[in-house]
């Protein structure tokens, strides 16, 4: 018999590798008692309802099961469910939190690597770097300073859409910048807008900036809310960045104004992925591609368990909490 609360971890293999180092194992073992998935594969429905009952705590990432309403009914002892990855809500029903049940989410940490990568592409965009480099392995040198001057970032005025985890993580990173940063989000009230050192502004004020940032939520309210008119007022040589999701944009009204080459845009996701080979968006020298892998850093990986397990130890002992999700936010998370 121990008195250690059962922990029921779902990622299994390599799933478990990227996101629970070692010293994360041991310290699962030391201070639950443990129920590891050893198929090497995710459980079945059949085999969740099985283990889930007795379980106080379950672990999850990306490739794990999600806790249908049926299985969320058997898992009468359950305190803590712990995401190892990003958005939580397709994962556990809400109904969770209103049982008592504590839903912590690593999306902040993961947040982090996404935040890098939007200040690298920004940099990158500024400084001309992708130009830069094709010219010089065609055998430009010399030539290249005069034909792309580079901008710095130092002083710059961004508008930020959204002030989400990511948004925020992105803001404290721009800060020895000293820029002047302009947020759109209903939800953000004055007090924390002044915490973050920011200001609140319409989204049109917001498109019109020189440097944009997309970090608002996949809901079915924001689903087209960057749309043709907001595109068109981005100004000339803007830089558009969107590491949020492709539906939040009117991709197509996004293209027509790319192909005039007025303004850069550096875009993580799209509305269809893997985009068709032939889509139009690819063969655009003012726009820096990547294949949805802002977040996809060896750190921020191997920080995910680590970070939830730590959490829920923080909740156990009666500490406040980093990562645990207010019921009153749920809605309103991507």
């Amino acid at each position: 018999m121990t008195d250690k609360p059962k922990a029921l971890v779902l990622p299994a293999g390599e799933a478990l590798d990227k996101v629970c180092p070692p010293e994360c194992r041991a310290l699962i073992e030391e201070r639950f008692d443990a129920v590891w998935n050893r198929a090497d594969r995710p459980f079945t429905e059949e085999e969740l309802a099985e283990r889930i009952a007795e379980a106080e705590i379950v672990l999850s990432s990306w490739g794990s099961p999600r806790i249908t309403a049926e299985l969320f009914d058997k898992a009468v002892k359950l305190r803590c469910f712990g995401y190892a990855a990003g958005s939580v809500k397709s994962m556990i029903p809400p109904e969770a939190l209103d049982r008592g049940v504590k839903v912590f989410s690593a999306a902040p940490r993961l947040a982090l690597s996404v935040a890098e990568y939007c200040l690298a592409v920004l940099l990158s965009l500024l400084r001309r770097l992708p130009q830069c480099e094709r010219a010089a392995r065609q055998g430009l040198w010399w030539e290249v300073a005069g034909m792309y001057q580079g901008r710095e970032l130092t002083g710059q005025t961004i508008g930020i859409v959204s002030a989400s985890s990511t948004a925020r993580a992105f803001i404290r990173l721009l800060a020895p910048f000293r820029p002047n940063i302009l947020v759109y989000d209903p939800y953000l009230s004055e007090e924390k807008a002044l915490e973050l050192g920011v200001k609140r502004a319409e989204l049109a004020d917001v498109m019109r900036c020189p440097i944009i940032s997309i970090h608002a939520p996949s809901l079915p309210s924001t689903a087209g809310m960057i749309h043709a008119e907001l595109i068109r007022a981005i100004p000339d040589g803007a830089i558009l960045i969107n590491s949020s999701q492709g539906a939040v944009l009117d991709e197509d009204a996004l293209v027509g104004e790319l192909r005039t080459g007025r303004f850069f845009a550096a875009l993580d996701v799209l509305r269809q992925e893997p985009p068709s080979p032939n889509m139009p968006l690819l063969g655009l020298e003012n726009v820096l591609i990547t294949p949805h892998i802002a977040g996809n850093t060896e750190q921020g990986r191997k920080a995910l368990m680590p970070e939830i397990v730590d959490d829920i130890l923080r909740s156990l002992r009666g500490e406040s909490t980093r990562y645990e999700i207010d019921r009153r936010a749920w809605d309103i998370l991507a």
